[in-house]
Order: structure tokens, then sequence, then C-alpha cells
């Protein structure tokens, strides 16, 4: 029985009447081609039944790691922010930075942070940059909700998300496992002896993160029968004032033996609305800051691997030449891990209730 033939690059080419540079130029989606043109190979490479042979792309791939490049592939890392000053108490974006930089050179790529600002122009003009520049690569760098639009001929791009959710972009997205960790928080405080575990977070944060704190929150607390129902606070300052204005009512209304909050100024803002720290009540983080040397205690969210993962997906993305949008994106979750190395949490004491208003 004869073996059927395998449908080569070349098959492709002559069926075309093109050159096979012009097919694989196609096949990879190069913006080199026009876009009907490339539409056109596309479409009669499938008829054809041409396949990739994964093998062979293994070896071309090996035989292009071993030899040195002089200008590796670059990868854009957009900031939503004006410039890099912006960036340096924002520990969390610097870290996934650093993981994706890190990555990328590990990979083999050369990777460029840019800031792009939150005009309504913003995408337009980093479009002009990356083509420019000649980058189809691009990961979103956790986009703050200052942005809720941004537009890039995504066509031409390689794309991943960190997080960015209120964009709504069709695109594989990396992110915390905020959920998860929440839970895990309230697992730790339970097998502590906490049984009166507060919630605090944002309000603009929650709706930004698909109210993952939130719904991390009643999920564990529906686990453990006696641990008690108390409500979250959803608070809407930003600026340690404006949230002790918002805490304090909510303290004075519970006895709450510990509240976990992912904004490490809750220790200020409750100090601000006369709650004493550890005396009435103690704060866990849920997202604990890299320099705390064991001075904030809960759970250490993975930054740096976020940065990783994101990098890995999008080179997956740039060898397979898979650009644009995506009818079905995945979101990859990572983990984050328990810290208390000076055992700040390690026993609930019991604690006076804080003083309710006359009245």
């Amino acid at each position: 029985m004869p073996t059927p033939h395998h449908v080569t690059m070349q098959d492709v080419a002559q069926a075309a009447g093109v050159h096979q540079t012009t097919v694989s130029l196609a096949l990879r989606n190069d913006p080199r081609l026009p876009e009907k043109t490339r539409q056109k190979i596309q479409a009669l490479a499938d008829k054809l039944g041409y396949r990739p042979d994964p093998m062979l792309a293994a070896l071309n791939f090996y035989r292009a790691s071993r030899h040195a490049v002089k200008a590796p592939p670059t990868m854009a890392f957009l900031f939503n922010l004006s410039n890099a000053s912006e960036l340096a108490d924002k520990y969390p974006l610097k870290l996934f930075l650093e993981g994706a930089r890190a990555q990328a050179t590990q990979l083999g790529y050369h990777l460029d942070e840019f800031y792009v600002g939150h005009s309504a122009e913003a995408g337009r003009q980093t479009q002009r940059i990356l083509q420019a520049r000649g980058i189809t690569g691009v990961i979103l760098a956790a986009f703050v909700d200052l942005t809720m639009e941004f537009h890039l001929d995504w066509a031409q791009l390689s794309a991943v998300a960190i997080e960015s959710h209120q964009l709504r972009l069709s695109l594989h997205t990396v992110s915390t496992n905020q959920e998860a960790v929440t839970r895990e928080a309230i697992r730790k405080l339970y097998g502590l002896g906490y049984r009166r575990i507060g919630l605090a977070t944002n309000h603009d944060e929650d709706i930004y993160l698909k109210n993952a704190y939130l719904a991390g929150y009643y999920v564990e607390r529906s686990l453990w029968p006696d641990l008690v129902a108390l409500p979250p606070l959803i608070f809407r300052g930003h600026r340690s004032a404006e949230i002790a204005h918002e805490i304090g009512p909510w303290i004075k209304a519970h006895q709450f033996d510990v509240i976990i909050c992912n904004w490490n100024s809750i220790p200020t803002a409750l100090e601000q609305a006369g709650v004493n720290i550890p005396r009435d009540l103690v704060v866990a983080s849920l997202d604990v800051p890299p320099d705390s040397n064991g001075a904030i205690a809960g759970m250490r969210q993975n930054h740096h691997v976020v940065g990783e993962r994101a990098v890995e997906q999008l080179a997956s993305l740039m060898r397979s030449h898979v650009r644009g949008l995506v009818a079905v994106p995945n979101t990859t979750l990572i983990d984050g891990e328990w810290t208390d190395p000076q055992g700040i949490l390690r026993r609930p004491t019991k604690r006076r209730a804080p003083a309710r208003k006359a009245g």
C-alpha cells in the first residue's frame, strides 16, 4: 500500500504559483505580505492538507539556539503609566517586569518596557512605535483601571495580558490567583485558632480583579461552620485617611480578631481610626511586600513567576506565528504562599472589643 504523500510547503508554493519563501511568510502571518495574500495562501494550504512538521520546527529552533543571534527578537512590555518614575512604589509591577526580563533572556529574547500612558490615543501611538521597531510580541502589564480601552492592530501582533481584565480583550492572560490566595489565608488563620476573620478590599480593585478576593472570602468562609459570618468591607477610598473614615465604623460594629486585606496601608488606616494593633486586632496581608523583612505576615503573591509565565506564553505564540485575538483564551493562575517568619499571627489572644460610639 503506497505511503500517503505528506503535503510540503513547496507543494503549496507550486499550487499558489509563488515562491516557497512567500508561503513561509504567509503561514507565519508575516505583516510584510498583504493580508489578502496571506489569507489566500493560508486557505490554499488548509485545502491541500498542509500541516507543519513539529519535529522539523523543533530542529529549526534547536539550530537557531546553537548560534549567537546578533539581534534577538524583541518583546514589548507595556505599562499604562506615564513614565518609569511611576513604577517606583508599585512593587507588583516591578516584580512582573523582573520575572519577565529574566525569562525573556533565558529564552533568547530581548524585552523592552514601554510607558504608554492612559490617554485615548495611547494605543495608536504605541502601534506606530511597535511597527517602526518591527516588534510583533507584546505583554500588557497589569493595566490599571485608568485605562478602560486599549486598541492595537491585534492581527499584526502576538499578545498576552497580565491581569488587565477591565480591557475585555480576548487574549491569553496570566494572573495571581487572588481567590486562592484569600482562601489559603483564611485556612491558615483558621488553623491558628482565629474565628472572627474580616476582609477589607477596595471597590475599584475588586471589580478590576473580577471580585476574586471577595469570592475567595465567601467560598472559604462557607466551609467552616464555626467561622463567624462577618460582612466584608468594600471601601472606596484610596488614601489612608479616606480608608480610616470607612473602616472605623465597620470595626466598631464587629468584634474582629484579624483583618485580611491586599492593601498594606490598612494598618495605618486602622490606627488613624483609633484601632490599636495588635491589642484590638491583628492584620494579615494578602500581598506581603518583598522588603517587609518579616514585619508583615500573610500571603506572599508570586509576582515574579507571573512575569515569567507571561513571557513563556508569548514566546510560544511568537514561535508558532500565532497573532491576533483568540477565540477561546486561557487564563493561567499563579498561587501564593503563606509567610510569617516572626510568628506575628501564630496565636490569637483575647482582645478587648473596640469601643462603640455612644448613642
